[in-house]
């Protein structure tokens, strides 16, 4: 259930992120139309917005990752390091159940 809620939040986030995008096009637009350095004036609205925006983004998703980590992830207490996500997955088979690998 936590990997459905984590894809589902992250993509809405990203959907959410292209929008504000889409509106941050058009508003930088609408202020160079207004103002004398058009280019300028659209550099300075749009990396304005897009630069917080996607950091923003990128926060939330991590966010999202520790809160609702995936069945092949987990929260441990390392010793020098606290708590950190770690990813687990197996290699390789053990060997017949019940009997002791050498």
């Amino acid at each position: 259930m936590n990997s459905y809620k984590q894809s589902l939040y992250s993509a809405l986030i990203r959907v959410m992120a292209n929008l504000l995008m889409v509106g941050a096009v058009f508003l930088a637009m609408y202020q160079a139309a207004r103002g004398a350095s058009s280019e300028i004036t659209f550099c300075l609205w749009f990396f304005g917005i897009t630069v917080p925006l996607w950091a923003s983004a990128f926060y939330l998703n991590r966010v999202i990752k520790r809160r609702f980590p995936a069945e092949q992830e987990s929260l441990i207490d390392l010793p020098r390091q606290g708590r950190c996500l770690v990813r687990w997955r197996v290699l390789e088979a053990s060997g017949r159940p019940g009997l002791l690998s050498r």
